[in-house]
């Protein structure tokens, strides 16, 4: 037996002492053991506290130790609300699991029922242990379960597998995380990725197509103004060159209307402006706006208005007759020579008292649209051919614009169409009546209107402008107005005020000026004592082109607004109307 040593003790009985030398031995030997023991409860403490360390690092909403050798549990932990921690068998409410085998044959009817065989497998002991003799100590799953509160949560399965080293067995660590929300953050980060990329391939297209776009029409107007300067002697070249920078202007003016149209109604800031108008003015000026882009094409054009009964509706003109135009627009850009180009106006009666439904059906026999890409049809930026392919000028904005539009106005539109065969779009949108429905018009012929009118119209024109004042002062004064000007709506003011009432006929207001603007301008005017002078015809003449800008002019005083640049056959006919008294 091996010697541990002695213990040696005295004791004293009256005047004598007694020495007693004792084997301790066995009780030392006991003692090491009881150590012993003591010392590997603290290494297993030590290393369990190592692994809920590793838990919590990994957030954890439960975890527990196993004795994969054995089939039983070490320990068992659960985070419940308030990040308190409990047993996870009081947590379900159920007796504890002798063996964990049993515990996951119990859990498992909480997986998707496609996945069970995975989560059966994934829990297998026999694979954990040979995973463990592999060396691979760190094993990961992904399942959708039900968790204890009833939800469907998508947990992610963390087991550390180890070797207790005093007994041997097989032990493991196994973690449960909760990243439902973590993967709805990433699919929606993962989305918007996409998305993103998206936009930026269409904005990157957007743009090389605007560059071309934009530059075809410049290079026409300083192309074509130079041969006007070389050609001055040559009268026929010179009104040809004048048409082609006009045109070619107004295309540069449809892209820059379209573009910043698009971004208004983005940021939400675009408004509509519903006024009394009357659908055969309406048809009139957007058959005067396409018949040229038509004619060029020999295309056959043409307006159905029969199915119209009440055409004195509520609606912004502006508006409606930018769809159709835009519409109309493109029908005519992918028709072919010599094709066809109908209109057609639907009024249905939906019995709601004075509403009445109206569909505008643009019809062409063209190219057609593909069908894959008619889902994309009306997404900004889009275009089946660049213009560089297709030949045709356009930044992919028009159609967008017109679903805005019509979306603004509760209305919906639909396209049918297939590539070679023509397309068809229908927009349809409900309209209130009018009290009383205008049954007869009173034509505007330009001689008719002259011989109401006096003979000189004087016009205060208020611009502060240079460039922009010679322009209006050059059409106007060809048109037969006398004009007068002053830089600014302080000016402006004053010259009115110094003048007998009567002296001027209307005042053209710029809107954006220094010292004194158009609106404050004609706040002043309308504040005037004479009411021959405050009374005075006010016409907004702006750069400023979008409905927010015509309502803020009609709700300072003035008669109407025009938008830059100027269409002078226009600008006559809106001076007439308000000029020309009552009959």
């Amino acid at each position: 037996m091996e010697d541990y040593g002695h213990f040696v003790h005295t004791r004293k009985y009256g005047d004598i002492y007694c020495v007693f030398i004792e084997d301790a031995t066995e009780r030392l030997k006991q003692r090491m053991d009881e150590l012993e023991v003591i010392n590997q409860k603290l290494i297993s403490a030590y290393a369990r506290e190592i692994q809920y360390r590793k838990a919590i690092l990994f957030d954890a909403v439960s975890f527990y130790e196993v004795n994969l050798s054995k089939d039983v549990f070490l320990t068992d932990v659960s985070q419940v609300e308030g990040g308190r921690i409990e047993s996870v068998f009081d947590i379900l409410g159920i007796e504890p699991f002798k063996h964990f085998s049993d515990f996951i044959a119990y859990r498992s009817v909480n997986v998707d029922q496609d996945k069970i065989e995975a989560y059966r497998n994934f829990f297998d002991i026999n694979r954990l242990v040979r995973c463990y003799s592999r060396g691979e100590l760190e094993q990961t799953c992904d399942i959708w379960v039900i968790d204890i509160f009833g939800r469907k949560r998508l947990a992610h399965y963390i087991f550390l597998l180890g070797e207790n080293e005093y007994s041997g067995d097989i032990v493991a660590l196994s973690i449960a995380k909760d990243i439902t929300e973590q993967v709805e953050r990433q699919s929606l980060l993962q989305n918007a990725l996409q998305q993103a990329k998206a936009a930026s391939a269409a904005r990157e297209a957007f743009l090389s197509n605007m560059s071309h776009d934009i530059r075809t029409p410049l290079n026409a107007i300083i192309g074509y103004t130079e041969l006007v300067r070389q050609n001055k002697e040559k009268q026929d070249k010179v009104e040809e060159y004048i048409e082609k920078i006009r045109l070619s202007s107004e295309q540069l003016l449809s892209i820059v209307t379209e573009s910043l149209e698009l971004t208004r109604m983005e940021s939400g800031r675009a408004n509509l402006m519903e006024t009394d108008c009357h659908l055969d003015d309406l048809l009139s000026e957007v058959e005067e706006n396409v018949c040229l882009q038509m004619n060029m094409k020999s295309i056959h054009f043409r307006i159905d208005k029969t199915k119209i009964c009440n055409y004195a509706i509520v609606a912004d003109f502006m508006r409606l007759k930018e769809i159709l135009c835009q519409l109309l627009d493109n029908a005519a850009k992918y028709s072919n020579p010599y094709g066809n180009v109908c209109l057609t106006v639907v009024e249905k009666d939906i019995h709601l008292k004075d509403y009445r439904q109206y569909r505008f059906i643009i019809e062409d026999d063209g190219i057609g649209i593909s069908e894959h890409f008619l889902d994309k049809l009306f997404e900004p930026f889009m275009r089946a051919d660049n213009t560089t392919h297709s030949g045709v000028l356009g930044t992919g904005l028009g159609l967008a614009v017109v679903k805005s539009l019509v979306e603004m106005m509760e209305g919906e539109i639909t396209v049918e169409s297939e590539a070679g065969k023509g397309s068809k779009f229908i927009v349809t949108i409900l309209f209130k009546l009018q009290r009383e429905q205008q049954e007869s018009r009173i034509a505007k012929r330009e001689d008719l209107v002259r011989q109401y009118l006096p003979q000189e119209i004087r016009i205060l024109l208020v611009e502060d402008n240079e460039i922009n004042r010679e322009i209006a002062v050059e059409l106007l004064s060809a048109k037969g107005y006398i004009i007068e000007t002053a830089e600014d709506g302080s000016i402006g003011v004053n010259m009115l005020k110094n003048a007998a009432p009567g002296y001027y006929s209307l005042i053209l207001m710029d809107i954006q000026m220094p010292v004194m603007d158009g609106y404050e301008a004609t706040r002043t005017i309308r504040k005037l004592e004479d009411p021959k002078l405050s009374g005075i015809p006010i016409i907004a003449l702006s750069a400023n082109a979008f409905a927010e800008d015509f309502q803020k002019s009609l709700e300072v005083g003035m008669n109407a607004h025009v938008a830059k640049p100027i269409d002078i056959k226009n600008l006559c006919i809106l001076l007439d109307q308000i000029l020309l008294p009552t009959l």
